[in-house]
């Protein structure tokens, strides 16, 4: 018996389709998205850097605290020395142990604006761990939903298979009995072989989103799946007449909340605290203390006064002797650095350097904020659009299957053609996507202004009970 070609490729997406149902169903763990957004977090490797280099930006506040402390130590030195004439000349050098060595020098205005710069650092470090943060949070939403939706799609496209399965057999019947045309037979099993290949295609998707949704979650093999529960839970009313007012709200939190805009602002007064710190060079004198006990022990020249007999003068006030001695000293001073007030020196330099980018920040952070304003209001309508949009397609999902219902009983009674009931079919299959993707948009546009203000939005733009 001859196989023809469509044969083959019929048979082919049959076993492919068996194959990716046979991984669809596969049993794996339900994990709600609250879990999800925990799971993804505790094994993102880009979060875990972040907070390295909040951990570091911390240590270099402290480093910055660290001015006012003073230098303690011990020191040991040998000094050797030679002079022809005065002082020097009366000894050739001296061993110092210092059992305590204080010393301290600071810059007012260094310490105050180091101090600030550190701060705004690790504001920014924080920052930048609440926008990664936010960044895996919409990443996990998304491939969560991503993958019922997937889901959902593939059971759709089931059951329309199921019902143009039901319908050719059918269709088989009535040809058999002559009550219908050839053509009506060949346009069933049209229907039919159109409808498998999007089944196919919609197993396949749903695979692909599970690996990507698995990976978000930092797992190395498929391990956990969406609970669906969430798609039958309620979703709160969104008004677009509320719009105006919300969105204001919403723009006010993210100027507060806003990761990027935080960084822009500490990137900003970071630059402030610099161009200071470098105008206190010349500002500012830097004052330091300095102080030392221990012992020491002089190398002395003999003084030859030219005096000969029993009675010789004791020099030793003067030149000293061998023996160890205690000493100690003590030393204030104010040093002033006249050559940063010259234009060519490196801390003008950088102080101009640092006005530069005062100027960038603000810009940068202008154009951030008005991408934030249209970013809320596109994110807001997509809300309210798939509210709408959610209601409208659940009363027409209702609608299409009691239609669908009608249509096959008057098929079945002769009444319609098999075109009409293929269009009621397809109008179900249509108003199924548009709920599911409806719920899909929802979520996501949810998703997409949580993360877009760092805060839980759904209390401030619901209105109304739950539906």
């Amino acid at each position: 018996m001859k196989i023809s070609g469509m044969m083959i490729i019929f048979l082919f997406l049959l076993v492919s389709s068996s194959v990716c149902s046979a991984e669809i169903n596969s049993d794996l763990e339900k994990i709600t998205l609250q879990k999800a957004v925990i799971f993804g977090l505790e094994n993102n490797h880009d979060y875990k850097l972040a907070v390295s280099k909040l951990n570091q930006a911390d240590e270099k506040v402290k480093a910055a605290w660290s001015q006012l402390m003073p230098v303690l130590e011990s020191e040991a030195s040998a000094t050797r020395q030679y002079a022809d004439t005065g002082v020097m000349s009366l000894s050739d050098g001296q061993y110092d142990f210092k059992l305590v060595q204080l010393k301290f020098a600071i810059n007012p205005g260094v310490f105050y604006n180091s101090l600030q710069a550190a701060g705004n650092a690790y504001a920014s470090a924080k920052a930048d761990v609440a926008r990664i943060k936010n960044d895996i949070e919409f990443s996990v939403i998304q491939n969560y939903f991503r993958i019922l939706l997937s889901r959902e799609t593939v059971e759709l496209r089931r059951e329309s298979v199921e019902v143009l399965k039901q319908n050719l057999k059918d269709v088989q019947s009535l040809y058999k009995t002559g009550s219908i045309s050839k053509l009506e037979l060949l346009q069933a099993q049209v229907q039919l072989k159109n409808q498998e290949p999007l089944l196919l295609e919609a197993e396949n998707s749903y695979k692909t989103s599970l690996d990507v949704f698995n990976y978000t979650l930092g797992v190395k093999e498929n391990t956990f799946i969406p609970d669906e529960g969430i798609l039958s839970e309620k979703v709160m009313e969104v008004n677009e007449k509320y719009m105006d007012k919300d969105t204001e709200k919403l723009v006010e939190i993210a100027m507060k909340n806003r990761p990027e805009i935080i960084q822009l602002e500490s990137k900003k007064e970071i630059a402030e605290n610099s161009k200071s710190m470098n105008s206190s060079y010349y500002l500012w004198p830097t004052f330091s203390i300095s102080g030392s006990y221990g012992y020491t022990k002089f190398l002395p020249n003999e003084v030859d006064l030219g005096i000969s007999g029993p009675f010789s003068p004791d020099l030793s006030q003067i030149s000293g002797n061998d023996e160890w001695q205690n000493t100690w000293q003590i030393r204030a001073a104010a040093t002033y650095q006249w050559g940063a007030l010259l234009p060519s020196d490196k801390s003008r330099a950088d102080e101009r350097e640092n006005s530069e980018k005062i100027k960038e920040a603000s810009e940068e952070l202008v154009k951030l904020r008005h991408l934030i304003v249209i970013s809320i209001n596109s994110s807001y309508l997509k809300l309210c659009s798939s509210y709408i949009t959610i209601q409208s397609q659940k009363e027409n999902v209702a609608m299409a299957q009691e239609g669908l219902r009608i249509a096959r009983e008057s098929y079945r009674a002769g009444l319609i053609k098999n075109s009409e009931l293929l269009n009621a079919d397809l109008s179900l299959t249509t108003a199924k996507t548009g709920y599911i993707n409806a719920i899909n948009s929802y979520y996501i546009a949810a998703a997409e202004l949580k993360k877009e203000t760092g805060a839980d939005v759904m209390s401030i733009v619901g209105k109304g009970d739950e539906k």
